[in-house]
């Protein structure tokens, strides 16, 4: 099969080496037999890059440009002139979205002046997916926004060795998302361990996340990961939600707490919401490290005491749960059970074959 040609973008420098998906995603496009890449690094804003980045668009030959999460997901780095370039080409235009709970006027705004052929959510919601087919009018497929690198998680030790019981990495969640279980899984494990006799490591400090190697490597340390779903309790195109609860919390000089929030804007389920299976899980996964998760879809992916074992919101079943943790022979179960999920559907490889798939009919 003769191979696609992509224009890849992507937005790779200090700021997001902690991202894994970030930076892995260029180099498993670059790899991948099914596409022949040209990449371009849009966060290496030097004089010399922005000369060679016009004439590399200028001159560029091929099938489809590719635009990944992090071209635009914080920030937009895809801007001006260079913008422009890319929206007049006439090859299908295909949009990795990221952080899909913020920006998102701005982000439906440049993909509707991009023109795009295809959006690739994070979202396995055909809900969000519609939302998406009806505001674009563009082929939508979803596909989680980290994949499995088997040569960077895989497993170096047995959980005999690992000298951390449950281990924790993660950036607190926004107010606005509707929740905080990032940080109430977090506290209450930190509160409890020596209830629980549990040697935990548990941070939600960003200076003390982890690249690549280095998270691999703190896996391989833990026989267990704490974890919540990725994303929200709401989903919009154009930050509507977010805008409100913002001006809310803005209004009230005193503080605002969650409970108030959840009251005021969350009350009543919202009829699209935003939750997702995190690279967290993925990568845990492949390193036979045991999850130990808030109960939830992931994705459709997980599922409670089969994948991860499963812990309720309002830790009513902490120490049924911290017991199956314990019963080597059920962890070990449910870490296979994953590991073997993970390789099946999850590699890079995996996810880029579901793309592919979606790609090849609009070339």
């Amino acid at each position: 099969m003769k191979r696609t040609r992509v224009l890849l973008l992507y937005a790779s420098g200090a700021d997001n080496l902690t991202f894994s998906y970030q930076t892995a995603w260029p180099r498993q496009f670059a790899r991948h037999p099914k596409f022949e890449c040209t990449l371009l690094n849009l966060m290496d804003r030097g004089t010399v890059n922005r000369l060679r980045s016009h004439w590399l668009v200028r001159r560029w030959r091929g099938d489809a440009i590719v635009m990944l999460h992090s071209v635009f997901s914080n920030a937009c780095y895809l801007t001006a002139r260079l913008f422009d370039a890319v929206a007049a080409m006439r090859q299908p235009k295909v949009y990795f979205v990221g952080n899909e709970y913020k920006l998102m006027d701005e982000k439906m705004a440049f993909a509707e002046r991009l023109r795009l052929a295809l959006l690739v959510t994070q979202s396995t919601s055909p809900a969000v997916q519609q939302l998406y087919r009806g505001r674009l009018g563009c082929a939508v497929i979803g596909i989680p926004n980290t994949g499995l690198d088997p040569a960077v998680f895989f497993s170096t030790r047995p959980a005999s060795e690992r000298p951390i019981d449950l281990g924790h990495r993660a950036e607190d969640s926004p107010i606005y998302l509707g929740h905080q279980e990032r940080r109430e899984i977090a506290e209450y494990f930190e509160a409890n361990a020596d209830r629980l006799h549990l040697t935990v490591d548990i941070s939600l400090d960003s200076s003390r996340r982890f690249a690549e190697a280095e998270w691999a490597a703190f896996l391989n340390r833990c026989k267990g990961q704490l974890g919540t779903e990725a994303g929200g309790d709401y989903f919009d195109l154009d930050d509507r939600t977010r805008d409100e609860v913002i001006e809310f919390i803005n209004a009230h000089a005193g503080g605002v707490g969650l409970d108030r929030i959840r009251e005021r804007f969350f009350a009543q389920p919202r009829p699209v919401t935003l939750r997702l299976i995190s690279g967290r899980n993925i990568e845990a996964a492949g390193t036979r490290t045991a999850q130990l998760l808030f109960e939830g879809e992931y994705g459709g992916y997980f599922q409670p005491d089969v994948h991860y074992i499963a812990l309720k919101k309002d830790f009513s079943n902490v120490d049924e749960a911290v017991a199956k943790f314990r019963d080597a022979a059920f962890r070990e179960t449910v870490v296979e059970n994953a590991f073997q999920l993970a390789r099946a559907e999850l590699t890079y490889d995996r996810l880029l074959d579901r793309f592919d798939d979606a790609l090849r009919p609009l070339l």
